[in-house]
């Protein structure tokens, strides 16, 4: 029957045994196991496998099976009981001297050197009352503050604080905390004690106990603790922590267990009592489970998940055993010496078939009961000393002295065992219990499940594998038609959790396409996005996406560019643009209501019903329902602009400008107007705003834009890979994304993990990691837009003129800049939208056009550049403008030449260059140009006459004029007559009686002014020749001068002596002089102007650079001049050759 029962169990051989043999002789078991009948307990530690004998001494083994240390703990006794945590060993034995049990606490990190074993902490007898009794069990916690001693009549006693005790030095060796007797009852003794620390509803793996063992060191949040207690009847707990006000022990199960036939389970959860017919987990709320395993059972240990469990092996079992091996070895195995036997798991020694009769056969069978399954079942002949759990296997010591190390065998190798038999289920559990990896559980069930037909049921293993599996592991299995629904919920899981790829975007919308599942597809469009923190990527809910925390932000749960571009190929543009707009893609918005949608209707509002958002013909469009808002791609585009505003919609408008103007001409030039006039976002009626000024570059001409003439849409390269499944709308398009950095969703924005950025154009500050405009754009980027639009382009420059800088044709308000780069910018930026504004005018052949552009010519407060404005009225033969223009230059011999050249031309009637629209001749034009320029510009009298003297038709026209430009050159002596003979006797227009008079009058004139130069000439001469006179008889030494000047120069008094006579007939009492004056002062006076200039001729003598520049200028003026000043003379005169400039007595 016990067999039966066993066998219905699910059975396995997890374990491989191994015979554990001298280190120093393979033949045998380890020496400290030869006397097995004398060993009273053993126990793991921190240092090894610790044995007690029953002579009171303990030793300490290492993995060899070797003593590394021992020593004699109780003295004529024999150890009983022993625990150790954190190094501390616990030990209940008894001595001959002492009746009652004695406790000991050793302190294994320390050596006592007179005993050579561990150092004795405390000791102190185990005697509630007056009369002993033995100890049956003890228990102590991890953190040393709790210790538990059961006695056999009933008893618990537990100390307090045992920690505390021990770390303090001033108490003597029997200083102990005092026991507290915490359950008595007589008629039960207690047969086992063990802490919990949680309180379970179930033994099973996924009831909520963790994979991961129990970490000593950390305390759970709410820590528990109570004290579980087992007699031979009945199972009691006792509550330690929290503490209660009057705690007691309380009834927990009416099952009991004998000595040894309980543990606390590996993680300290629950109690496990073993009882003749079956387990029984009972933790502090009662029995959580059970497990039928029928036979008596002589101890329980804990092994990691195992119960390890010693029991005698069913009758049948040993039979067959028995009769195996007898068939097996014969009569040969009779005769063999036991020393030479090695212990196997499952089968009998030889040894043991000598004294069969003598000995019994033992089962130890390791049973997991979270998982309800038997690891490993092994029968021993001789029965079963004791079994250990240390350095992480199972050691079972026969009473024979052999040991067996049951050694686990590695989990892959589990699984695969329970693989073969289809026990994926239980496959998982185990993998749970032990805190394992369940992806490879989840992956084999999937593909068993997928060989059996069960798609659902693999896709739901499947799902369990996302994140530890290669996606294109389960994506390859569910690639087929009828598959497509399992593989859509497939890869929104990928989704979901942020582990999806390009591709996988790809293929999760082009399914969606393929099946039509529209409300799907508005529900992925619409998830919402995971946060990126220090610690990665965390899903989110809608509520708690609403504020983000610091240093977080925020991305879509899936490859945006790769959904953007499927939606758009598949047709869903509605989405695309949903997309792009919440997740603040600018650009990608805009190349989706632009280019996809144009003109036609789209619905922008996905609704909550997962309605088709197709394109529809704006002629068949019906009324737009609530909560839907229908609308012409470029109609949006223009609202998106106005909402979105500085350097976004400056560069979606460089972009798209021409085609919102070719299909929406009013509201594209009067956004572009408000973009160009304002800051920040543009309101939809701008008509009242005031505009600030700020200052952008780069000018542009209107004459140069229609050279290069683009599409009104720029043409785009495809748009990365090839969808599979995709319905194609049209050709694919680059994904040319500008993030600004800010996320939208719903219109509102909110911080954003953006990707990729364009460089800002100037302007731009940088505030809080967000670029912002703080100056409007250029309106020189938009000129290439108004090409095909004059109209428009003229509305355009003159409102932008007037807003932005207060400059219209009337006049202007003056601005004041921030700097003078910012005023440099704004100042080219002026010149070229007046510049484009006069070609605009020119091109329209009207007379309000054309009296506008001389308007704009003829003021003086527009920056328009005067040589470009020149270029256009010539490139327009606009007259008024050019001789404007060349007025306004200075160029008046550019004026007379335009006019010479249009009668040369053949042109004989020519409108005003007034712009009065009078008619005149070109001639008469010359005549007019020299009357108002001649009198402040000498040289065009006599490109004047030799105009009017190129053909007798002119001569005979304006005889008249001429003579007036006769008399006026001979009135300013403009003009030499030789000149004047010459200008008019290149040809043989001009006779001479037609300057006869002239010319009589100017040689008598040269007669008069011959005769007026021979006086001057004489005397000049006359003059000289007294000067040199004087010069002779002042140099003459020999003959005395005679003066006879009487009175005194200076005081005009009567001379007197002393006096003193100038060889100049000067004289002067030497009291008018001042002292040691040697020069006459009335001479001095005089002749000190010429000193100071001959003085300066003589210094700018050497200055020969100042010379050749004159000579360049005017060589023969410049020679006469030197020769005037006696540069050029070979000597000069010295300063005392001058009259009075040596004194005489």
């Amino acid at each position: 029957m016990a067999s039966a029962s066993i066998n219905a169990h699910r059975q396995f051989t997890f374990f491989d045994v191994e015979a554990v043999k001298d280190i120093h002789d393979p033949n045998s078991p380890p020496e400290i196991f030869k006397n097995a009948p004398e060993i009273s307990t053993m126990t793991s530690s921190t240092a090894g496998l610790m044995i007690a004998d029953v002579h009171g001494s303990i030793h300490i083994l290492n993995q060899s099976f070797v003593s590394v240390a021992s020593w004699v703990a109780h003295v004529g006794g024999r150890v009983t009981h022993m625990i150790e945590k954190k190094a501390m060993l616990v030990t209940i034995g008894d001595e001959d001297s002492v009746r009652s049990a004695i406790l000991k606490i050793w302190n294994l990190g320390k050596i006592d050197k007179r005993t050579g074993g561990p150092v004795l902490l405390r000791s102190a007898k185990v005697q509630p009352s007056g009369k002993p009794h033995p100890v049956s069990c003890i228990a102590l916690t991890s953190d040393l503050s709790f210790l538990a001693v059961g006695l056999a009549d009933g008893t618990v006693l537990l100390y307090r604080h045992l920690d505390q005790s021990l770390a303090s030095t001033s108490g003597s060796l029997t200083t102990l905390p005092r026991p507290r007797i915490i359950h008595e009852i007589a008629t039960e003794p207690v047969t086992f004690l063990g802490f919990t620390t949680s309180t379970p509803a179930s033994i099973s793996p996924t009831s909520g106990a963790g994979a991961e063992p129990v970490n000593d060191q950390a305390a759970p949040a709410n820590p528990t603790l109570h004290l579980l207690i087992t007699t031979t009847s009945s199972t009691y707990s006792y509550p330690l922590i929290p503490k209660v006000s009057s705690p007691s022990s309380a009834l927990v199960d009416e099952i009991g267990a004998g000595l040894r036939c309980a543990c606390v389970d590996w993680k300290e959860r629950w109690a496990v009592v073993g009882r003749g017919e079956a387990l029984y987990a009972c933790a502090v709320g009662g029995r959580i489970g059970s497990y039928a395993l029928e036979g008596e059972k002589f101890s329980l240990h804990t092994h990691l998940n195992y119960v390890v469990i010693v029991l005698p092996a069913p009758l049948s079992a040993t039979t067959a055993a028995l009769t195996g091996k007898q068939r097996k070895l014969g009569a040969a195995a009779l005769s063999t010496s036991p020393a030479s036997t090695t212990p196997v798991s499952q089968s009998v020694s030889s040894a043991g078939l000598q004294g069969i009769s003598g000995s019994e056969m033992t089962r130890v069978v390791l049973l997991d009961m979270e998982n309800k399954l038997v690891a490993y079942t092994g029968y021993f002949d001789g029965g079963v000393r004791d079994t250990v759990s240390v350095w992480g296997h199972v050691y079972v010591v026969g009473n024979d002295g052999k040991v067996t190390r049951l050694i686990e065998k590695p989990t892959a190798e589990k699984l695969s065992m329970l693989y073969a038999k289809n026990l994926y289920t239980l496959a998982l559990s185990v993998s749970q219990t032990q805190g394992l990896d369940t992806t490879d559980v989840h992956r084999h069930h999937g593909d068993h499940l997928y060989a059996r037909s069960d798609y659902e049921g693999a896709m739901r293993e499947y799902m369990q594998t996302i994140g530890g599996v290669r996606a294109s592991y389960v994506i390859r299995k569910f690639l087929t038609a009828h598959l497509t629904p399992l593989l859509m919920i497939y890869l929104q899981e990928l989704h979901a959790r942020g582990l999806a790829h390009a591709e996988h975007t790809t293929l999760l919308l082009n399914a969606y396409a393929k099946a039509g599942d529209v409300p799907r597809l508005d529900s992925f469009i619409r998830s919402e996005g995971r946060v990126f923190s220090g610690d990665g990527p965390v899903l989110i809910s809608k509520a708690d996406g609403a504020n983000l925390g610091e240093g977080q932000s925020r991305e879509p749960p899936f490859e945006l560019d790769t959904a953007i571009r499927v939606c758009r190929q598949a047709g869903f543009f509605a989405h695309a643009a949903y997309l792009a707009r919440r997740w603040g893609r600018h650009d990608d918005y805009l190349r989706v209501l632009v280019e996809d949608v144009g003109g036609s209707s789209i619905e922008l509002k996905l609704g909550s019903g997962g309605t088709n958002a197709s394109l529809k013909n704006e002629q068949d469009n019906p009324k737009a329902k609530e909560g839907k808002i229908e609308t012409s791609g470029y109609m949006e585009a223009i609202s998106y602009f106005r909402e979105i505003g500085g350097t976004c919609a400056e560069t979606g408008l460089s972009r798209y400008g021409r085609a919102l103007l070719d299909h929406l001409p009013e509201e594209t030039t009067q956004l572009l107007i408000d973009l160009c006039t304002m800051t920040g976002h543009l309101p939809d009626d701008s008509s009242t705003a005031q505009p600030t000024v700020t200052h952008t570059k780069a000018p542009s001409y209107l004459s140069y834009l229609a050279l290069s003439r683009a599409p009104a849409v720029p043409p785009t390269l495809s748009g990365g890979d090839d969808a599979t499944h995709a319905k194609l709308s049209g050709p694919a398009k680059e994904q040319d994304t500008v993030e600004s950095g800010v996320e939208e969703d719903k219109g509102s924005r909110i911080g954003g993990h953006s990707r990729g950025a364009s460089t800002p154009p100037r302007g731009l500050t940088h505030t809080n990691g967000e670029t912002q405009a703080s100056r409007r754009p250029s309106p020189t980027i938009f000129f290439a837009h108004f090409v095909d639009h004059p109209v428009h382009f003229v509305r355009f420059l003159e409102t932008v003129a007037r807003r932005r800088w207060g400059q219209n044709l009337e006049g202007t308000v003056a601005m004041e800049f921030t700097g003078a780069e910012e005023e440099e910018l704004e100042r080219r930026d002026q010149a070229a939208v007046w510049n484009t504004l006069l070609e605009l005018y020119l091109t329209e052949n009207q007379g309000e056009k054309q009296k506008k552009a001389l308007q704009l010519l003829r003021s003086s407060h527009l920056p328009y550049d005067a040589t470009h404005a020149l270029i256009l009225c010539s490139s327009y033969t606009y007259t008024p403008g050019l001789v404007l223009l060349w007025e306004k230059m200075g160029m008046y011999e550019d004026v007379l030449r335009f006019w010479m050249d249009q009668h040369n031309s053949g042109v004989r009637v020519a409108i005003e260059a007034d712009g009065s629209g009078a008619l005149s001749t070109p001639s008469a034009q010359v005549i007019k140009a020299l009357r108002q320029y001649g009198p402040t510009h000498p040289y065009l009298y006599p490109l004047v006459l030799r105009f009017l003297t190129s053909t007798p038709e002119l001569l005979s026209a304006h005889q008249a004029d001429l003579e007036e430009i006769l008399d006026h050159v001979e009135c300013e002596h403009i003009m030499a007559p030789l000149n004047v003979v010459q200008v008019l006797s290149r040809n043989s227009v001009a006779s001479v009686g037609l300057v006869k008079g002239w010319l009589m009058r100017r040689i008598a004139e040269g007669r008069e002014e011959i005769a007026t130069d021979r006086q001057l000439i004489s005397s000049y001469r006359s003059e000289t020749q007294t000067k040199l006179k004087q010069v002779e008889e002042l140099m003459d030494t020999e003959h005395p001068r005679v003066f006879h000047v009487t009175r005194c120069s200076q005081c005009n008094g009567q001379l007197d002596l002393p006096s003193v006579h100038f060889m100049c007939n000067h004289s002067y009492h030497q009291r008018c002089l001042l002292d040691n004056e040697t020069t006459c002062p009335l001479c001095a006076r005089q002749h000190g102007v010429i000193q100071e200039i001959r003085r300066n001729n003589e210094r700018l003598a050497d200055q020969h650079e100042l010379f050749l520049s004159e000579v360049r200028d005017n060589g023969f003026r410049a020679i006469a001049s030197g020769f005037g000043r006696g540069w050029l003379n070979l000597a000069s005169t010295p300063l005392a050759t001058i009259p009075g400039s040596t004194p005489g007595l």
